[in-house]
C-alpha cells in the first residue's frame, strides 16, 4: 500500500532530525505477493520487484467509472503504520478522491448526480476519524479536488471535484450533489453513515 525505503526510515526515526508533517496521498492500495520464481542476481542489479509481484485480491471492490480499486480501510492501516512504527508523525490526507470519465451521463436536473463520491468520501473519512480515535496524529483530509481540474496524464478524462468545471460553456462552474455534502461535513464536522466498520 505505501512503501518507505531503508533511508527514508532512518530519516523519519531520527529524533534530531525535525520533520514538521507528512502528506500522504491516497487513492487505491497496491497489493503484492512473493514471487514465483527463484530471482536472477547475475546481473547485480537488484530491485524490490525481485522479491515481490503484483497481487489481485479476490472480490475487490473496483470503481466502475475509472477502474481503481477502493478499499477505504487501506487508508486506516496506513495511518496506524504511522501511528505504531514513526513516532506517530502528524501527517494528514493530501489527496483522496474518486476519479469518474464521462460524468455528464449522471445529470439530473442540471446538476451531476455523484452520490458514489459522496459515499466514497463517507467510507474514506469514517476509517480517518477512527484511525484518530485510536490515536493516529492526522489533523487533515484534503480530497482531489473541489473541482474538475486538468490532469498532466489524462487532461479532463476523468472528473474528481465536486465542483463541475463545464469546458464547453466558457468554464461554467456548476456545484454537484457532493458540493452541499462535503461543505455541511466541513462546516458541522457530522455526516450521516449508516454501515459498520468492515
Amino acid at each position: 500500500m505505501w512503501q518507505i525505503v531503508d533511508w527514508d526510515e532512518e530519516l523519519i526515526q531520527d529524533e534530531n532530525l525535525k520533520i514538521d508533517f507528512l502528506g500522504v496521498n491516497f487513492y487505491q492500495p497496491a497489493w503484492v505477493k512473493g514471487v514465483d520464481f527463484i530471482p536472477d542476481f547475475t546481473n547485480g542489479a537488484i530491485t524490490p520487484h525481485y522479491f515481490y509481484q503484483p497481487y489481485e485480491i479476490p472480490g475487490r471492490r473496483i470503481n466502475p467509472y475509472r477502474g481503481l480499486e477502493i478499499f477505504p480501510k487501506a487508508i486506516y492501516i496506513t495511518l496506524m503504520n504511522l501511528k505504531e512504527h514513526y513516532n506517530n508523525i502528524p501527517v494528514y490526507i493530501s489527496e483522496n478522491g474518486m476519479g469518474v470519465e464521462n460524468e455528464e451521463r449522471f445529470l439530473e436536473h442540471g446538476i451531476i448526480n455523484d452520490q458514489y463520491r459522496i459515499d466514497f468520501t463517507k467510507e474514506h473519512l469514517v476509517w480517518v476519524h477512527q484511525a484518530i480515535k485510536e490515536g493516529s496524529n492526522c489533523f487533515s483530509y484534503n480530497s482531489w479536488a473541489y473541482i474538475d481540474n486538468c490532469s498532466w496524464m489524462n487532461a479532463y478524462k476523468n472528473r474528481y471535484g465536486f465542483v463541475q468545471l463545464d469546458l464547453t460553456n466558457n468554464g461554467k462552474r456548476v456545484l454537484k450533489k457532493s458540493a452541499n455534502f462535503i461543505a455541511e461535513t466541513a462546516k458541522t464536522g457530522v455526516f450521516e453513515y449508516e454501515s459498520e466498520l468492515i
